[in-house]
């Protein structure tokens, strides 16, 4: 190994769990077992909660001051981003802007597909701009895969600073199987076939349209059920004010819960009969990987880049989400049966790679 590197990530991490929080926490954990200081600066939910695994964040000026000081103090910064946040723009501007400060271009690990509201939208001046920006300040640059690298390329970036990093990686599967609570397991033993919807309440994950295709299922299926979960602390109440007025049918085909523990969450997914993932601008999601790697059938919305085995609707066509439920019900066998073997390749490590230069 060369030289113990000094590294502060800057994005989300546990808890809440999270496909970045999950990340984060694997590539932390990598780089303190080869021996470097890595620390974190936790962006998402609980923020600011001091502990000890992470450096809370109190506010907009102790966010700044926080990246500052540890860019002087001579870490590299690594900040997640994605194309979907104004605000999560800033936060990576600032942090890029203090990297090139400190002499250290800061690492950008950016997230997402081709879909995304602010990315990489090549309709709006201005925003080509924003992140053309942000892309030119970085030391280096990670995403998902070769076409999200193709398209930050077209930004006038060289081919070189880009690495297509997947998100997915085995340690993603590594849990306790876990005693689910009363009320889950009396919704799986309840209801025949079962769900898994991992969902938040924001527009990208299209709920409207995903209820429109769960109605339609159920008048299919009468004792279908879908479990809804994901939902942070603070988007939770919203969800349940957008069900509470629901017909009772529909309220009964929905278990609606909130972030769970990575040993529930996949101890939950393996007992359902297949996953819907109804966002568009995630790309390669690595929560659809991690199902089709576990057996767990995937119907998701099309978005030109989901792996082989995955059954496509349409985003906003609740009709065509219901036809493909309905198929994969009626040829579940074969499905199964069809599902490819997912590269097994060791993405963690890679990313400790590309953080620390170990390679």
């Amino acid at each position: 190994m060369k030289a113990p590197k000094k590294i502060l990530q800057i994005g989300n991490y546990p808890p809440p769990m999270c496909g970045w929080a999950i990340q984060t926490k694997l590539v932390t954990d990598e780089l303190r077992r080869r021996g470097h200081d890595c620390q974190v600066l936790k962006l998402n939910e609980n923020r600011k909660v001091k502990d000890p695994a992470y450096i809370d964040v109190q506010g907009g000026f102790d966010y700044l001051l926080k990246v500052l000081r540890h860019a002087a103090l001579g870490y590299r910064l690594n900040v997640h981003v994605n194309g979907q946040s104004k605000k999560g723009y800033v936060l990576a501007l600032i942090a890029a802007l203090a990297g090139r400060i400190a002499f250290r271009p800061t690492l950008i690990t950016f997230h997402g597909g081709l879909s995304q509201a602010y990315f990489p939208r090549p309709d709006c001046a201005r925003l080509r701009w924003a992140f053309g920006f942000l892309f030119h300040l970085a030391g280096g640059i990670a995403c998902d895969d070769d076409f999200v690298k193709h398209a930050i390329t077209g930004y006038g970036i060289r081919t070189e600073k880009v690495t297509a990093i997947e998100t997915f990686s085995p340690q993603y599967l590594s849990y306790r199987p876990a005693a689910l609570p009363e009320d889950v397991d009396a919704f799986l033993s309840s209801h025949s076939p079962v769900f898994f919807c991992y969902v938040a309440f924001r527009p990208e994950y299209q709920l409207s349209a995903l209820r429109e295709g769960m109605k339609l299922f159920v008048h299919e299926r009468s004792k279908a059920g879908f479990i809804w979960l994901g939902f942070p602390d603070k988007e939770l109440p919203r969800a349940q004010e957008f069900v509470r007025d629901w017909p009772a049918e529909e309220r009964q085909s929905l278990l609606l819960l909130g972030n769970l523990a990575h040993d529930e969450f996949l101890t939950l997914l393996s007992r359902c009969f297949a996953c819907v993932r109804t966002p568009a601008c995630d790309g390669v999601a690595a929560s659809v990987l991690e199902s089709l790697a576990m057996g767990i059938p995937v119907v998701a919305s099309d978005n030109g880049r989901r792996p082989t085995g995955t059954l496509l609707y349409a985003e906003t066509d609740a009709a065509d989400l219901c036809a493909k439920l309905v198929f994969l019900v009626e040829n579940y066998s074969a499905v199964k049966a069809s599902l490819e073997q997912i590269d097994r390749r060791d993405n963690v490590s890679l990313k400790a790679d590309w953080l620390s230069g170990d390679a």
